[in-house]
């Protein structure tokens, strides 16, 4: 039942949302919905923490619905995404202006995507699967193309090919693995997981499925969407591009590619790896040089959602590990990220970090906690990403030793860009755009208390996520 209300809720919102809550509720509306689905997920984890052997789940039994196939289940992993999307979308929301325009549709959108994400983390049939990460990519486009800023529209048609195009590839990957399974023919997981494909089934089926991930996560050579999108974007749609829907491709590498095709990765996996070696390097030698403050973090995203697929990729208990819960703690750290480029924008005006300066001195508030994000962001010792990073990196020097220290060089990039730019933003002397800065306010310190609150929960107690993900990767 848990994870009825958990999808249910967003989806039941984003439709009351549409159909015209009164306009100036509807940011206090969504945000309580977004509040709920927290407060539901939160028990779930409850459960288990006492029973971690079980899963969260609920099938059409208890929906009353004539269609077995929407069946849904968390385990560990996809309880641990669910987690974060419901962490992160009341903070989202929470940050949107109160003006926002055709605000309705907006935060129908953002519901509405929260619910689709759900869907792509829990479902257990392959069909379903797929409708949920198409359904996803629909508000993102309308966020993007609606609300996005100059030359908004072109980018998102862009964006939509390439992760269209992708998905195609994986849909006819689904329909003839379907076909392969025993008769009556079933897309459910374990149908597929009971496949026992030769290695020239698996090659084509795990490119075509590799596509539509690599597209989504982005790795090399398949990024060229991202940068852009992340740039026009309102702030509140690249928090959900960054922090959450970029880990279905993540989370699909995970699912499918690894159980469904070991093959392939056994025999050719330093291709793959490579790729994402080159996307690590290549997106923290970009953020070096990177003058905008916006694509920066989108190049710092790029580097570490390389390193994430790396410990994927890498097939060793370490790596994936790592990579399970570097999945969570990007999210919550490049959502905080955000939030913070969008309070500098917001008050500062500039996107250009060479006009901004001194705003250490004027808000002391808003640069400690700055800093804690930018210190998570550079794997510092008892913050989240320390752990997550060193498992990963732990996994590939257990791979190849010279892919780990390649790998391991994007802790040094990523310390040099972080700490520059935050040199640059937060000291020197103040500029025009930062004279009048103001500090953090109450509700944007409660925005930022549970991002606070999990870069060091699993920095310095990192057991609690660890011992489910252990349980999941054994």
């Amino acid at each position: 039942m848990i994870l009825a209300l958990i999808l249910g809720i967003p989806l039941v919102a984003s439709l009351l949302l549409f159909g015209g809550i009164r306009r100036g509720q509807s940011k206090s509306f969504a945000l309580i919905a977004s509040l709920i689905v927290t407060a539901v997920s939160l028990i779930g984890g409850y459960n288990l923490t006492i029973a971690p052997d079980r899963c969260l789940h609920f099938d059409s039994l208890i929906l009353n619905l004539p269609i077995p196939a929407f069946s849904f289940k968390a385990d560990v992993v996809s309880y641990l995404l669910v987690l974060m999307t419901a962490i992160l979308v009341p903070v989202i929301i929470a940050s949107t202006d109160k003006d926002k325009e055709r605000e309705n549709s907006f935060f129908a959108h953002i519901l509405l995507m929260e619910a689709a994400l759900i869907g792509v983390f829990s479902a257990t049939d392959m069909i379903v699967f797929y409708i949920f990460w198409e359904l996803a990519l629909i508000p993102i486009f309308f966020i993007t193309a609606f609300w996005g800023s100059h030359d908004c529209k072109r980018v998102t048609i862009k964006f939509l090919i390439y992760t269209v195009v992708g998905s195609l590839f994986m849909l006819v990957g689904i329909l003839y693995l379907y076909t392969l399974t025993p008769a009556p023919h079933s897309f459910s997981f374990e149908a597929f997981y009971a496949l026992k494909l030769p290695y020239s089934v698996q090659l084509p089926l795990f490119l075509a499925f590799f596509a539509a991930f690599a597209i989504k996560i982005p790795l090399f050579p398949f990024h060229s969407w991202q940068a852009e999108t992340y740039y026009v974007s309102p702030v509140q749609g690249t928090m959900l591009l960054a922090g959450i829907m970029l880990k279905m491709g993540l989370y699909g590498i995970y699912r499918f590619s690894l159980p469904l095709f070991p093959d392939v990765l056994a025999n050719n996996s330093m291709i793959f790896v490579g790729l994402a070696l080159i996307g690590v390097i290549y997106g923290a030698m970009i953020a070096i040089t990177q003058p905008v403050l916006k694509k920066l973090i989108a190049f710092a995203s790029l580097s570490h959602v390389g390193l994430i697929a790396l410990g994927l990729l890498s097939n060793t208990r370490y790596g994936i590990e790592g990579a399970i819960l570097q999945m969570f703690t990007h999210g919550i750290n490049v959502v905080g990220f955000f939030l913070c480029y969008y309070i500098i924008v917001k008050r500062g005006k500039g996107n250009q970090i060479d006009k901004l300066g001194g705003i250490a001195k004027v808000a002391p508030k808003f640069a400690a906690v700055f800093m804690v994000i930018v210190l998570a962001n550079v794997s510092l010792p008892l913050t989240n990403s320390f752990v997550g990073e060193f498992l990963i990196l732990l996994g590939l020097f257990q791979y190849n030793i010279p892919v780990a220290v390649i790998a391991g060089l994007t802790v040094i990039l990523g310390a040099v860009y972080m700490l520059k730019m935050y040199q640059q933003v937060m000291y020197g002397a103040k500029k025009e755009h930062t004279e009048q800065f103001q500090d953090l306010t109450w509700s944007e310190m409660v925005m930022f208390a549970p991002i606070i609150l999990f870069i060091f929960w699993i920095g310095i107690y990192p057991t609690t996520f660890l011992q489910w993900i252990d349980l999941a990767v054994r």
